[in-house]
């Protein structure tokens, strides 16, 4: 019986992929600095959405998320309690295509989702989880969570919080940023500064130098402290200070910088003719 609920589930991922269109192809041209913002706190990761020009900043030591907007901190949601937009133990966060933000609690073992503004949206359970610590969103139907004492990523359905199917034990050791969209999930191990590059059903494809992730074109970019390289491109920009890490929102990176600093960059894409 649990074989065939793998296999159903499994269709109905596919099916939810299969929905959504693949954008046509474009190739990167550059990489274009636009905004910077500095925090007084500690911040290990940080989104922004260019619909709304929010930033959503991961403040681990006090398990916090700041919202900023157009430069003025509009919210701080969580810290430590029980109230809806409290957490336990604040572990990671993600951010969906609609600009909502999921933050991971990995003592409480749920994902919550928070709308732009910071208010609630929804709680999800993550069940037979030891040590979740990472998250990704795949589609708006799934998410990808990297379990540490399990040693292997889990894929969730949305939908109803059930389990899909597990991979990547006895081939990650560490993952310190988890990324996926409907084609591709990428491990990144900062201390090996190695990403490993899986199938969204979790086939492993490969390992690559640097951290990765893919803009909405599929064109893989790749981020290390030599620079920012698009990976099917000539497009490359020096980095002045040792990154952190880097996430993308629609055609905007936004990669932390030396703990207190967040700088956003356009993708910039050659003119069609």
């Amino acid at each position: 019986m649990r074989h065939i609920l793998l296999v159903l589930s499994v269709a109905l991922l596919l099916a939810g992929c299969a929905s959504a269109p693949k954008l046509p192809p474009k190739s990167i041209s550059s990489f274009s600095l636009f905004n910077t913002f500095s925090y007084e706190e500690n911040i290990s990761k940080a989104y922004y959405d260019p619909g709304t020009k929010t930033t959503f900043a991961l403040v681990p030591g006090s398990h916090q998320i700041f919202f900023w907007r157009e430069g003025k901190r509009v919210n701080v949601i969580g810290g430590i309690g029980m109230a809806n937009t409290n957490f336990r133990a604040l572990a990671d966060i993600t951010m969906g295509p609609d600009a909502s933000v999921y933050a991971l609690d990995s003592s409480a073992k749920n994902v919550k989702k928070f709308n732009t503004d910071g208010k609630l949206m929804a709680t999800w359970e993550l069940k037979n989880t030891v040590q979740p610590i990472k998250i990704a969103l795949g589609t708006e139907q799934n998410c990808y969570v990297w379990d540490g004492a399990g040693g292997e990523i889990i894929a969730f359905n949305l939908l109803d919080g059930s389990e899909l199917y597990r991979f990547g034990r006895f081939q990650l050791e560490r993952v310190d940023h988890l990324y996926a969209n409907r084609d591709y999930v990428v491990a990144y191990d900062r201390l090996q500064a190695t990403s490993s590059i899986f199938s969204s059903l979790g086939q492993h494809i490969t390992d690559d130098d640097g951290q990765i992730v893919y803009d909405p074109y599929n064109n893989g970019i790749s981020l290390s402290e030599a620079g920012l390289v698009s990976k099917m491109s000539a497009a490359y920009l020096p980095m002045s200070s040792k990154p952190g890490i880097m996430t993308i929102g629609r055609e905007v990176l936004a990669i932390v910088v030396d703990n207190r600093q967040v700088r956003l960059l356009k993708i910039d894409y050659e003119q069609v003719p």
